[in-house]
């Protein structure tokens, strides 16, 4: 999957901090990272330059690769590409290098990667979040999204003083349940390893109080509530962004990644198209949308003709990639939300594997034995009656995948523990990163598809060109005809880049000598409006001077390339 280089510098970290077998070939660290863009860099010179972006507050490079051949002319598009601004998604980090590594070394023998490279440019940031990922190399492994302290997040007057810790010392923090007639929680009914929420309604009765495991240092019966490091980068963005949430930070950008991104996005003019990689999915899930036109203040959901086009590019999607992941879903405070609603860009967010829902439940002489805790916890938690007919939680169906693949690692069998603070416990649940991160056999697959589907994306960005560029002579007077089209997928505005007013619309100008007196119509005209998969703005100018020969048509845009026509003479 990486050069050999790339392998060996992650294996080594990844001895040194004791990181899982499974997970070294594709979760890859901040030193690795910047090794990997280096070597890229230094093997292909005339395609591949390593940019700065920002230095986290742990000191670590924020870098981003851009990618290009041929002629680097104005106005010619580019994608963005952005993986793991969430922390625990190192693995994507890997498959972003792996797209970089493969594009660059096709160039020389694929024709469409040739193409692709020629007339597009890809910036890559393998690693959004370098501070928050680095918990995938250290022990005791945790899911860590957070990377800088800001709030007391339980108001005790200390800050940071009771975070989640490897209470048992088994080098992971997993989850922690106490039985207790106020908990809301119970076995579920599918499979008792899983837990799932009481619901009263049904005659369930809460059994167990759910915590994640950590100790109690400030004696409030609770655990991991006010961990050290609070601000999460992925949460750090303008749109949606929720003030005094702790995960929020203290105001808007306020993290080093989060505002280098937004000014990198804001000083490449030719970005079009934003691609992430993460928790995140708007093409196999139909995101929150409203309408195209009208309303007041920002933008607050996906317009409905942008929706549309996600859909297709969703499919696309699945086609070359068979994935079923499922999103997180809350996109507040988000580099996504940002991009699409606020700078009206359109915006890929794919989620590229997740533990999969829809493994056939087993027959019942097919079916896992619980283990013996699990067996006691269902037992207490059952309702006396219709407990067959409650639906099987997510995490009992993901429990289901677990068994047939033979995957038990990913998920720890509850066993007693006698808690410091909280008296008789019960530590287990599932492993850290367990739910995000692919089977070792299944990440080549990945990889090519998603290589596959970000090189098509190529063809589908906007280009426009000048077509029917013509004069006729009306008696002394030419009139002078051209249009403007678009015969890519992707509009040239999208309709929250129509609301938004962020990107710039096309130019077309009319240049004329000296001699020349322009009738009718405008010098310059601005083109907002100019659909995709063949949509056309015709522009008509009588002008009185000058022969079409002297007369030229030039469009630019900042992200759509640019086109430069003279009118031939027609009767």
């Amino acid at each position: 999957m990486f050069e050999p280089l790339v392998l060996a510098a992650a294996a080594t970290l990844a001895a040194a901090t004791q990181v899982p077998a499974d997970a070294r070939a594709a979760a890859v660290d901040a030193r690795a990272v910047s090794v990997a863009l280096a070597r890229l860099a230094s093997e292909h010179p005339q395609m591949a330059t390593v940019l700065p972006v920002a230095d986290s507050r742990g000191g670590r490079k924020l870098e981003v690769l851009r990618l290009a051949a041929g002629e680097r002319a104005k106005g010619r598009p580019a994608i963005l590409v952005v993986a793991n601004l969430e922390g625990p998604w190192a693995w994507t980090t890997g498959l972003v290098l792996d797209e970089a590594r493969e594009l660059a070394a096709r160039y020389a023998t694929d024709a469409a990667v040739k193409e692709l490279l020629d007339t597009t440019t890809l910036y890559l940031v393998p690693c959004a979040n370098p501070d928050a990922a680095e918990a995938r190399f250290a022990t005791p492994l945790v899911e860590e999204r957070a990377g800088a302290p800001w709030a007391d997040d339980d108001r005790d007057g200390l800050a940071g003083e009771d975070g989640p810790s490897d209470v048992d010392g088994d080098g992971r923090v997993l989850w922690m349940r106490k039985a207790d007639p106020e908990g809301e929680w119970i076995a579920d009914p599918a499979d008792a390893r899983a837990m799932v929420k009481a619901d009263r309604a049904k005659g369930e009765r809460g059994a167990w109080k759910l915590f994640v495991e950590g100790r109690d240092s400030d004696v409030d019966e609770k655990t991991g509530e006010d961990p050290l490091a609070d601000v999460q980068v992925g949460r750090n963005f303008p749109n949606g962004w929720k003030e005094h949430a702790p995960e929020a930070g203290p105001w808007p950008m306020s993290e080093p990644e989060a505002r280098g991104l937004a000014e990198f996005l804001l000083t490449h003019k030719d970005v079009q198209l934003v691609v992430v990689y993460g928790a995140q999915d708007n093409l196999l899930e139909k995101p929150k949308t409203g309408p195209d036109e009208g309303g007041r203040g920002r933008l607050a959901a996906t317009p409905e003709s942008d929706a549309k086009l996600l859909a297709e590019l969703g499919r696309r999607y699945k086609e070359l990639t068979s994935a079923k992941a499922k999103g997180e879903g809350d996109e507040h405070g988000t580099f996504a939300a940002w991009c699409q609603l606020e700078r009206g860009l359109p915006v890929l967010s794919i989620a590229p594997w997740s533990l999969p829902l829809d493994e056939e439940a087993p027959k019942k002489d097919e079916a896992p034995k619980d283990d013996e805790t699990s067996k006691d916890a269902a037992k207490k938690d059952a309702p006396k009656k219709d407990k067959e007919k409650r639906e099987p939680s997510d995490d009992a169906k993901r429990l289901r995948w677990i068994d047939a693949k033979n995957e038990g690692a990913r998920f720890v069998a509850w066993k007693p523990f006698q808690h410091p603070e909280l008296g008789a416990v019960e530590i287990g649940g599932f492993a850290p990163y367990a739910l995000i991160e692919p089977p070792e056999g299944e990440r080549a697959a990945i990889a090519d598809g998603q290589r596959a589907f970000l090189a098509s994306l190529g063809a589908a960005l906007a280009r426009v060109k000048l077509v029917d560029a013509r004069a006729k002579d009306l008696g002394g007077v030419w009139k002078v005809e051209v249009a403007v089209e678009n015969a890519s997928y992707l509009p040239l505005l999208t309709a929250a880049g129509r609301r938004t007013s962020a990107p710039r619309p096309a130019r077309v100008v009319l240049r004329l000598p000296p001699s020349a007196t322009l009738v009718a119509g405008d010098k310059q005209t601005l083109v907002r409006d100019l659909p995709g998969s063949g949509g056309r703005k015709e522009l008509t100018w009588l002008v009185l001077g000058a022969a079409p020969s002297q007369i030229q048509i030039e469009v630019d845009t900042d992200a759509a390339g640019t086109a430069v026509a003279s009118p031939v003479i027609v009767k």
